[in-house]
């Protein structure tokens, strides 16, 4: 009879079941914990420009100075600090178009 009940229950979310409950943004908190997401946000964009910038000063000396090391480590961190940006600079776009929640608006 279990089985029955776990059917059912697959069917009804099958059909696209509707519970009415949306997302609420007037919570007393929400203001603090946006201003505190915008806030690691904007803290992790600067540390990224900054470790590109040495990424690129490691390059550049890895080129100038015949040191392959050197020249593949900046290679590697300017990869990984432009693709570090990337994802945070779409975080919010990302959640807003996957959950149709505008998270910075």
């Amino acid at each position: 009879m279990n089985e029955l009940n776990e059917l059912t229950d697959l069917a009804v979310v099958a059909q696209g079941y509707n519970p009415g409950i949306s997302p609420n943004f007037n919570a007393p908190w929400m203001p603090s914990l946006q201003n505190i997401g915008g806030m690691v946000m904007a803290t992790a964009i600067v540390v990224l420009g900054i470790v590109l910038v040495l990424g690129a000063v490691l390059w550049a000396a890895g080129k100038l100075g015949a040191g392959p090391n050197a020249q593949g480590a900046g290679l590697k961190v300017l990869l990984y600090g432009t693709l570090g940006a990337v994802i945070i600079g779409s975080a919010g776009g990302i959640i807003a178009w996957a959950t149709g929640v505008p998270l910075f608006a």
